[in-house]
C-alpha cells in the first residue's frame, strides 16, 4: 500500500493490516534542516497504535500498546538536509495475535536502532482513529509530540507499507 501526504483518516478496515505480521514501512522524505520534526505516518492514537516520525532531525518509531507500554526507537544523529529513505521493519516472534517482535529502524540502508516490542495489540488499534500521512490527526500515538501540532516540517514524497 503506497500512501501520500494529505491522506488522513484512513480507517483500520480500509488500511493494510500490520497487526501480528512481518511488515515494513518505507518513507521517502526530504529533510529541510537538523530541526525537521513531525509525523510521517501514524495509525490510531493515544490508546494504541504506531507512528513513524521525526523529532529534532532524528527519525523515530514508536509502538504504543494500549497506552500502557511503549517501545520507542530512534536514530542517534540528526539527518543531513536532503533526500533520505527511512525504513522500519517489524519481525514477529510468533505467528499469533498479540505476539511481540523485533523492531528495526534504518536510514538510507543503514540500521540506526533496534529493540524488542514485548507484545502487540492483537485485533484492533482503534474504533474511531485512522491512519494519517504527514500528521497524527486525532489523539497522539506518542507523547513526543502534541495533539494538533505535529505536522511533518520536511517533505514526504511517499510512504509504502508492505506486509511480508
Amino acid at each position: 500500500l503506497t500512501v501520500y501526504p494529505g491522506m488522513t483518516g484512513m480507517m483500520e478496515n480500509v488500511f493494510i493490516n500490520v497487526k501480528g505480521v512481518r511488515h515494513t514501512v518505507t518513507a521517502e522524505v526530504e529533510i529541510a534542516d537538523a530541526r525537521t520534526s513531525g509525523v510521517i505516518i501514524a495509525q490510531a492514537g493515544y490508546f494504541g497504535g504506531w507512528v513513524l516520525y521525526m523529532k529534532n532531525g532524528r527519525p523515530h518509531h514508536e509502538y504504543n500498546w494500549f497506552a500502557l507500554e511503549r517501545t520507542n526507537i530512534q536514530g542517534e544523529q540528526a539527518l543531513s538536509p536532503g533526500k533520505h529513505t527511512i525504513h522500519y521493519e517489524f519481525i514477529p516472534d510468533a505467528a499469533k495475535p498479540g505476539a511481540g517482535g523485533k523492531s528495526i529502524l534504518s536510514v538510507d540502508g543503514k540500521i540506526v536502532a533496534e529493540a524488542q516490542i514485548p507484545k502487540t495489540q492483537p485485533f484492533a488499534f482503534s474504533g474511531d482513529e485512522g491512519a494519517d500521512v504527514g500528521l497524527d490527526g486525532e489523539t497522539p500515538v506518542s507523547n513526543d509530540y502534541k495533539q494538533g501540532d505535529n505536522a511533518f516540517t520536511g517533505k514526504i514524497v511517499k510512504v509504502t507499507v508492505e506486509v511480508k
